[in-house]
């Protein structure tokens, strides 16, 4: 799995700033670990994750909720597991 780099320094932002809570990180590590483990489709159809495709600009990449307003948006590259993180938001905000 790999966190893109604008995504990674958004996450340290977030994180420096105090709009990620340490449940977040637990949470969105969790998320790392079942999207690892047990793949994309576990991750779209558990129903834990709500997860969802993104359409318009968006298209191609999938949301999954981590709290009552923050996505993790991602991407899988070439029908396999390789999972590009694309942005992580605390307010449901997708642009």
């Amino acid at each position: 799995m790999l966190l893109t780099k604008k995504c990674s320094n958004e996450l340290l932002k977030q994180r420096k700033s105090g709009e990620l809570s340490n449940n977040d990180l637990i949470t969105i590590r969790t998320w790392v670990s079942e999207m690892t483990h047990l793949g994309p489709e576990y991750i779209e159809f558990c129903g834990h994750w709500s997860d969802y495709e993104l359409q318009d600009d968006r298209q191609g990449q999938r949301s999954s909720s981590f709290s009552s307003s923050g996505r993790i948006i991602y991407k899988i590259k070439n029908n396999n597991i390789e999972i590009s993180v694309v942005r992580i938001t605390t307010d449901h905000d997708y642009s």
